[in-house]
């Protein structure tokens, strides 16, 4: 019977540099959006405040990215249309930077392997970057487009390891469900506590067994 395989992004499908401190974010937003640093600094508070407050508390839902950062300016009196925002997002995160982020072969070969056998594939990932963002992002990192949903945490809501957010990206009528993550804690546990089945895997020393298995099961 078909199954439903879903894949984290971060670590497992991508490798990613570190997430920009405070500091490094505000320089940035500064130059991207053509605000003062004071002001850039003012912003950047506001957002990470928020997002990092919802971070502490595996139960709490995160605010979306986008929308703390387009009120967070509002309240400075600088408001900046859509694209914009996503722009500097793109920017402040090191996006821009060709070098920084990287795919992982084996997991998107199991990707498409997958696809290839009639399962559905989708998407689960914590995130600050919107949807929007995270798509382009794993366009231009070459990952598979085969997946047929997902849940980025950066768009708000429930987040890992919140049973939630399995529910709502394990949602239709399958006989079998997979999470394929590299983190313990909130990738494998939490599904593994559904009655999912699991795959870890480890980009920096990869032990490709598991995964080609996800299509013949």
């Amino acid at each position: 019977m078909p199954a439903l395989v879903v894949f984290d992004c971060y670590k497992t499908l991508i490798t990613a540099p570190p997430v920009p401190g405070p500091e490094e974010f505000t320089t940035h937003l500064s130059a991207a959006l053509a605000v003062d640093a004071h002001l850039a600094r003012k912003v950047v508070d506001s957002v990470y405040g928020a997002v990092f407050t919802a971070m502490t508390d595996p139960a709490a839902l995160q605010p979306a990215t986008l929308a703390l950062l387009d009120e967070a300016l509002r309240e400075q009196g600088e408001p900046r249309p859509r694209a914009a925002l996503e722009e500097a997002l793109w920017q402040a995160f090191g996006c821009a930077d060709p070098a920084g982020f990287a795919l992982c072969g084996p997991v998107a070969d199991a990707m498409r392997r997958v696809a290839a056998a009639g399962h559905t594939v989708r998407l689960l990932s914590n995130c600050y970057l919107p949807g929007s963002l995270m798509r382009r992002l794993l366009r231009r990192t070459g990952v598979p487009d085969v997946y047929e949903r997902a849940l980025f945490s950066g768009d708000g809501g429930p987040k890992k390891p919140d049973p939630r957010a399995f529910r709502l990206i394990g949602e239709g009528a399958f006989d079998r469900r997979a999470m394929v993550g590299d983190d313990e804690e909130i990738d494998i546990a939490p599904a593994a506590a559904l009655g999912w089945d699991t795959v870890r895997v480890d980009t920096d020393a990869l032990d490709p067994v598991g995964l080609p298995a996800l299509a013949r099961r």
